[in-house]
């Protein structure tokens, strides 16, 4: 596997420095996979990493069958917010009836185990489809929901999940608008990591994708 690394390096010296007088300049490390695909365990350890700053108040996670929230309760452990509040995971699943109606694909024994270990679960009508999906599939016409979902692909399937389920979350009342870390995945395991300020899909103009944790460049 190889991993390309962009850190975003501020330029020391300038010919006109008053440019950035009053400019307010940090730095992050962005990691690119050469390929989209199953890349948890990194992903996890570069999100754990982050939210050592203190400033995330959740880190939510998109899963189907449960196998990245397992590993994330080993991996993000003792996480703790700027007040010392512990950071919240929260499980964001695929909707009732995404793969035929009324299947829900996690797991209920895996659902309360996670619960039991203080994940909140959230199964939830997707953001990005709703009744817009059940245009499309019946009439053959594009809806904006799901033109959104198209457009936030051009950067790769996990960063429209990570907005998507940024959304979800808080049409849910499960975060507020203090900032998170999302993760996505390309079908399988995750791949994508973003720095969201949270919003409601009916203020979806006021979500925020603030800084690019990873994500793959092939996808």
């Amino acid at each position: 596997m190889r991993i390309h690394y962009l850190p975003i390096i501020p330029i020391i010296k300038y010919h006109n420095t008053q440019l950035f007088e009053k400019s307010s300049i940090s730095t992050h490390m962005t990691i690119y996979f050469e390929e989209a695909g199953v890349h948890t365990e990194e992903v996890l350890h570069l999100v754990k990493e982050r939210a050592f700053q203190g400033d995330i108040s959740a880190v939510l996670i998109a899963t189907t069958k449960g196998t990245t929230i397992k590993a994330a309760l080993q991996i993000l452990k003792n996480i703790k917010d700027n007040s010392q509040k512990t950071v919240l995971l929260i499980a964001v699943t695929h909707q009732a009836g995404f793969i035929k109606p009324g299947k829900v694909e996690l797991d209920e024994n895996l659902r309360e185990d996670f619960e039991n270990r203080g994940v909140k679960v959230l199964t939830t009508t997707h953001a990005f489809a709703g009744v817009d999906r059940a245009v499309r599939k019946k009439h053959g016409t594009w809806q904006i929901s799901e033109l959104i979902a198209e457009t936030l692909r051009i950067f790769g399937q996990g960063t429209k999940v990570c907005a998507e389920i940024t959304l979800m979350a808080a049409d849910s009342g499960l975060i507020g608008t203090n900032k998170v870390i999302a993760i996505g995945g390309t079908g399988r395991g995750a791949d994508t990591a973003w720095v969201i300020q949270p919003a409601h899909t009916s203020t979806f103009f006021d979500l925020k994708m603030q800084e690019l944790i990873c994500k793959p460049i092939n996808f």
